[in-house]
């Protein structure tokens, strides 16, 4: 699925939200966001010295991602990163993830966000599926995922040890008209 298509620079407009393809400049602003204790807990990450790595914001060539978008704000801030990531066998499908910073969460940015991202990758990248991985306890992304169609397709239990307890990570998916009949939902009740 790697082609000049998903290479290409975009900028996506969405409801108080704006994706743009990111740059180097991005980098320092998205790693002071990143650097954030609760974002490591939804990640799976641990606070101890060893997850500096994790804690490191690669973008572009150097992340892996097919495409990292960064969420900027109305007023120019940086809010995020969502990125969409290919697999290795050609079926039209990638997994997303995303996070905010702490600022920019509970507000339905993040959503919006997704929202943004699944018509990019639906409607230009004309992919099939697009999947993504959740532990269980994080229930305001998992709420947020479902709103945009996403479906609870597995559940592979005690695969993560989070601060020295195992949970569950939840797989969920979202096809095209899936995710085009809660698109239409969700602008029907702005």
């Amino acid at each position: 699925m790697r082609n000049a298509l998903w290479r290409r620079t975009v900028t996506l407009h969405g409801r108080g939200i704006t994706l743009r393809t990111a740059r180097p400049s991005d980098q320092s602003a998205l790693e002071r966001l990143r650097d954030d204790p609760e974002i490591d807990q939804f990640m799976g990450v641990d606070s101890s010295p060893s997850a500096l790595l994790w804690r490191h914001v690669y973008l572009g060539d150097q992340s892996g991602a097919m495409a990292d978008l960064v969420v900027i704000g109305e007023h120019d801030e940086h809010m995020g990163l969502l990125s969409l990531w290919d697999r290795t066998i050609p079926h039209q499908a990638a997994e997303v993830s995303i996070w905010l910073g702490q600022p920019f969460r509970n507000r339905g940015a993040g959503t919006e966000a997704l929202r943004v991202a699944l018509r990019y990758a639906f409607d230009d990248l004309k992919l099939h599926k697009v999947y993504l991985r959740v532990l269980e306890y994080n229930t305001r992304a998992i709420r947020a995922y479902e709103k945009c169609g996403f479906r609870v397709e597995g559940v592979l239990r005690d695969e993560m040890r989070v601060s020295g307890r195992w949970y569950a990570l939840v797989y969920m998916g979202v096809l095209a008209d899936e995710f085009a009949a809660a698109d239409i939902r969700l602008t029907s009740e702005e």
